[in-house]
């Protein structure tokens, strides 16, 4: 077994790690894990008052801290019934601006920049762009004094509280603030040119789905009552479950998400995508300018679209400031009465979509759910890793090559990890790997499994004739491919197993060796798809092809009127030993 790993990495937030699987030229597998334990704060906030809930919920992260904040504080006035002031309402939003601010600025310029410009780190970087290094650490101590003015503190501040805030910011801390936005907008066009100037790579390259907040209004914004889904579907705040559906994985202390069984993306890319065109001002002008297409396919313009929201909350910040300062004095918090409810809040943090969901029974909380970007974006860091890793792989590059893509469509992401431990490794499938995979299958259901393949080109009568087999000892559910084409189709019945294809393919292995993959990584392969892709189309429906496998033996020969070579011969009484059990 091969292992690259790399300890103690820089510039990605936590203790995690992203672990490919190679199968001779065939990523079968991509693992995206997260080490560090799980916070339980839906656990300890049980029993509190909402004030003490809207005071723990945001020591989930010290890195997007208002989110969390703005997130809790949304549930529970929503579950309460608390109406909160515009001057509240607007104050909430600047709190929002500054951390975007600061977290966008951090992460374009000091995580994810050198990658792009050849440096291991933004000080080997400051070197020949000592302007740009400098600028953003004051962009990100602006950010920072922003948080502290409106929250008391830019790390889990305080003021902001259930019914609004402790106490307003005085006029001329809020004047300096408006001030400084507009001194900084020369650089702010820096940003965005360069940002979105990047000659990007083009892999990893592939279609998802984007979810955020719908502002409403047709408004550009970071929260809202609604979840918008790049397919136009939304969904009201309360039935957010009805468009993330969690699941738990086995190797990683975050859950993943699936929007319709599917993995998706939130984050800036999805707040660009669904909503770029609503940006008004000079960040308007700026996305009609770079904006194309090719963003929804690439993981890589998350940073570039960071830098149109950079501008974007830039823009703000003084039309926040003026409004503010109109309004007339009034008490900072509002009183609530209300001893029951349940609410949720939704808000975007800067790396995406933050659910909070709060419930509260005879004045203390009895029930807490938080959903955070990073639980939302795995799985689909996972795809666009493997996507990444078999685009190198099938170019002939070499592990080095793949472990630094991989740990760029991490970062490109931005999950909210902090920076240590192991984060890339690339290891070959050891033998017998794909008999667990098989077991993990058969504990999804008892499987279908379709025999195909050719029986007049040598080791491709593998499958048919395994399936043959399995027949006469009296395995049920068992189908040859040309059954399934008379019968047009396999029947509603089948919906909801898995199937399992048996075939001899060429993965540019040993031959005889068996591998167990995944339907959407075979056709994301193309010295696979080519032949397997018209066979799957006809007998599978869409719905049936996302619970589909591929159960292949590495032909030896696929001359015509061969017989099947004692390699695969072998490995073909491996694979029905196991399959009769």
């Amino acid at each position: 077994m091969k292992v690259i790993s790399i300890d103690h990495l820089a510039r990605v937030e936590g203790n995690g790690g992203i672990h490919a699987t190679i199968d001779g030229k065939v990523v079968s597998e991509v693992k995206f894990t997260i080490n560090e334990g799980p916070r339980l704060i839906e656990k300890l906030v049980l029993g509190r008052t909402p004030e003490e809930d809207a005071s723990m919920s945001p020591r989930i992260c010290a890195i997007c801290t208002c989110s969390h904040k703005n997130a809790v504080l949304r549930a529970l006035e929503n579950a309460m019934d608390v109406k909160i002031s515009r001057k509240a309402y607007l104050l909430r939003e600047l709190m929002h601006m500054g951390e975007f601010i600061e977290s966008h600025s951090l992460h374009t310029f000091y995580l994810a920049l050198p990658d792009f410009l050849g440096f291991p780190n933004a000080i080997a970087m400051a070197s020949e762009y000592e302007f740009e290094v400098k600028i953003a650490l004051e962009m990100k101590h602006y950010g920072n004094h922003i948080m502290k003015v409106t929250n008391g503190r830019f790390i889990h501040g305080e003021n902001a509280v259930v019914g609004g805030f402790g106490k307003w910011p005085t006029r001329e801390e809020l004047q300096f603030i408006q001030e400084r936005a507009l001194q900084f907008m020369p650089f702010v066009f820096k940003t965005v040119d360069l940002f979105c100037g990047i000659d990007y790579p083009d892999s990893p390259v592939a279609e998802t789905t984007f979810l955020c907040c719908e502002p409403g209004d047709g408004k550009y914004g970071f929260w809202g009552d609604e979840i918008l889904v790049s397919t136009g579907d939304t969904f009201f705040r309360d039935d957010y479950q009805k468009a993330i559906n969690e699941f738990v994985v086995s190797h990683s202390y975050a859950k993943h998400s699936r929007y319709n069984g599917q993995p998706f993306s939130v984050g800036a890319l999805a707040r660009i995508v669904n909503l770029g065109e609503r940006l008004e001002g000079e960040a308007g002008k700026m996305f009609q300018k770079y904006y194309r297409d090719s963003w929804k396919t690439n993981p890589f313009f998350h940073n570039a679209s960071r830098s149109l929201e950079i501008m974007y909350a830039f823009e703000r910040i003084p039309v926040l400031v003026n409004e503010f300062l109109k309004l007339e004095d009034e008490s900072p918090k509002v009183e609530y009465t209300a001893q029951d409810g349940k609410g949720t809040g939704l808000v975007e943090a800067p790396r995406g979509l933050l659910i909070h969901h709060h419930e509260v029974t005879d004045g203390k909380v009895s029930y807490a759910d938080i959903i955070t970007p990073t639980a939302q974006n795995a799985a689909d860091i996972e795809r666009y890793g493997l996507v990444a890793a078999q685009a190198l792989l099938d170019q002939g590059k070499g592990d080095e090559d793949i472990r630094q893509r991989l740990d760029m469509v991490v970062r490109a992401f931005d999950p909210c990890i902090s920076c240590s431990a192991h984060m890339a490794k690339i290891r070959n499938a050891p033998e017998g790997d794909w008999q667990l995979r098989l077991a993990e299958v058969r504990d999804q259901g008892s499987p279908v499994y379709i025999g195909v393949g050719n029986p007049a080109l040598g080791d491709d009568a593998a499958g048919i004739e395994m399936a043959r087999t399995l027949k006469s000892q009296g395995v049920e559910d068992v189908w040859l491919e040309s059954e399934i084409e008379e019968n047009d189709g396999l029947g509603a019945d089948a919906d909801g197993r898995p199937f399992i294809l048996l075939d001899a393919v060429d993965f540019q292995e040993t031959p005889g060796k068996v591998t167990l993959l995944p339907m959407h990584i075979v056709l994301q392969n193309s010295s696979l798809s080519h032949k397997i892709l018209p066979i799957v189309s006809e007998i599978l429906s869409p719905q049936q092809m996302r619970n589909a496998y591929l159960l292949g033996i590495q032909a030896g020969s696929l001359a015509e009127g061969e017989r099947i070579s004692p390699a695969v011969r072998q490995a073909m009484e491996k694979v029905l030993e196991k399959l009769k059990n």
